[in-house]
């Protein structure tokens, strides 16, 4: 795999491994989203709480909500496996 696809690659999989993340802890989530006075400071937050870098927390935000439900995260964690696998195998 060339090096800026290997890159580009595991960026997309700490994006959706934030997601996933963010859906198993919902609740703190929303919490922290809610009581954020502007999306700059909730992004913030979010990298503290999830221990994620600014564009996965940037994706948690920008999430929308059918993203939330199980469905989709099965989605999620079944593309995060293809990932790794595509990964593992280089």
């Amino acid at each position: 795999m060339e090096p800026n696809r290997r890159e580009n690659t595991l960026e997309v999989l700490k994006i959706l491994e934030a997601l996933v993340q963010a859906i198993d802890r919902r609740e703190e989530v929303f919490t922290a989203i809610e009581s954020a006075e502007t999306a700059e400071e909730a992004s913030h937050v979010l990298e503290t709480i999830l221990n994620v870098e600014e564009s996965p927390a940037r994706a948690v935000l920008d999430m929308q909500a059918r993203r939330w439900t199980q469905g989709e995260r099965r989605k999620i964690v079944d593309h995060i496996e293809e990932i790794r696998s595509e990964l593992e195998s280089l």
